[in-house]
């Protein structure tokens, strides 16, 4: 018999219950995300560069706020009082879009939105790097961006039934988002548990990390941030496909069927990936997701038609189940436990800097070479972040 395959750890329940958390998150921001682009430019008018500042903007009010939590969390020694707090931000957006009448509104709305997946997002990262057993931790880190994307999924469905029978009511839509960010929090206060806090509940010590703290992480961290920045660069707000489908001539209530491809792919795969990572190492499945971005930018690029369109989006979904799956379980592998926030925290910084860069960036050439530049554009850039992983050390993998 086997022994190794008899005390092979199972995923923790929590990891089950933060994946829940996820699933009903996602539902919500899906209608968020799908709707306010819409809202934006057939409502308010607004042209595709200024959705790039936008979202630019935006992703900037999340920036520091991703440092902040990330190093409050290993401060403080609890991850989930910041995640709780940050789905509170997110639920009060989903009314505050409700009643956006302009832009000021609607980027109101977005940045408490953003706030809140700034205060949750890392120390939820980290939450889970905390909970999983090492033989398994890209499993973990699959399983809940599956589920998390499954919810982005449902989400799309529900969002062009709602459209449907509301008749294109954005501010109903908006308000009913509310319900599933309600669900969210309810099951992330009664069933998701924080180690780190229990760890050192019974202790008053806590120590602020320092600037020696962070320069003593080791090089293969800094190798991720740069893989990861690198990567980021490549990408763009999925604004871009939404508009891109709609060029085609697809209806205003069908649309929510970009980020309904999207996420299905991105859920079909993120588990896979992380699970195979555990097995055949990190740096493959990384490689592979990087040469899926570039096949799909060609299939955005040629355009034309929807079926063409969707095929890229679909083929997006899945590079984006890969990078969410694995980057994170590179950051975790490279930080130890006492500065993982900080760790993820920086993580978040470098992806946000990166995503101001490149919504703008992506927006400008679309407005003035043409989209399918853009497309081309963002293939080049993530060719060029494959050089980095032949440098990232190699994790040893499991042998079953």
């Amino acid at each position: 018999m086997n022994s190794s395959k008899v005390s092979q750890p199972s995923i923790p329940k929590s990891i089950w219950a933060l994946g829940s958390v996820s699933f009903f998150m996602k539902i919500s921001s899906v209608i968020v995300f799908s709707l306010s682009p819409l809202f934006l430019t057939k409502t308010l008018g607004a042209s595709v560069f200024a959705i790039g500042i936008l979202e630019g903007f935006i992703e900037a009010v999340a920036l520091f706020t991703r440092l902040f939590s990330g190093i409050v969390s290993d401060y403080i020694h609890k991850r989930k009082k910041l995640i709780i707090i940050g789905y509170i931000f997110a639920l009060i957006s989903r009314p505050l879009l409700g009643i956006a009448s302009n832009i000021g509104g609607v980027f109101l709305g977005r940045a408490f939105d953003r706030i809140g997946n700034g205060l949750d997002a890392t120390p939820r990262d980290a939450l889970v790097g905390d909970l999983a057993p090492p033989q398994i931790k890209g499993a973990c880190y699959g399983l809940r961006e599956s589920l998390s994307r499954a919810g982005s999924f449902v989400g799309g469905i529900l969002l062009m039934v709602l459209l449907w029978y509301t008749y294109n009511n954005y501010s109903l839509v908006f308000w009913l988002g509310s319900i599933p960010t309600a669900i969210a929090l309810i099951v992330l206060i009664i069933f998701v548990k924080d180690p780190i806090s229990e760890k050192f509940q019974n202790t008053t010590k806590r120590k602020l990390v320092s600037v020696k703290d962070i320069k003593s992480l080791p090089l293969s961290f800094w190798l991720v941030l740069l893989l990861s920045g690198l990567y980021m660069l490549s990408n763009f707000s999925g604004v871009f496909l939404i508009i891109r489908a709609e060029q085609t001539g697809l209806d205003i209530h069908l649309t929510p069927l970009v980020m309904v491809v999207q996420n299905f792919a991105t859920s079909a795969t993120a588990y896979p990936v992380g699970f195979l990572s555990d097995r055949m190492g990190r740096r493959s499945m990384m490689a592979l997701g990087i040469l899926i971005v570039v096949i799909s930018n060609i299939f955005l690029a040629m355009g034309g038609s929807i079926y063409i369109i969707l095929i890229g989006v679909l083929l997006w979904g899945a590079e984006m189940g890969i990078a969410q799956s694995i980057l994170p379980v590179l950051v975790a592998d490279s930080s130890p436990e006492n500065v993982r926030g900080t760790g993820f925290g920086m993580f978040h910084l470098v992806n946000g800097i990166c995503l101001i860069t490149a919504n703008p960036v992506s927006g400008w050439v679309w407005d003035h070479v043409g989209p399918s530049a853009m497309f081309y554009t963002s293939a080049g850039i993530a060719a060029l972040s494959s050089l980095v992983l032949f440098f990232i050390p190699a994790k040893k993998v499991l042998k079953l």
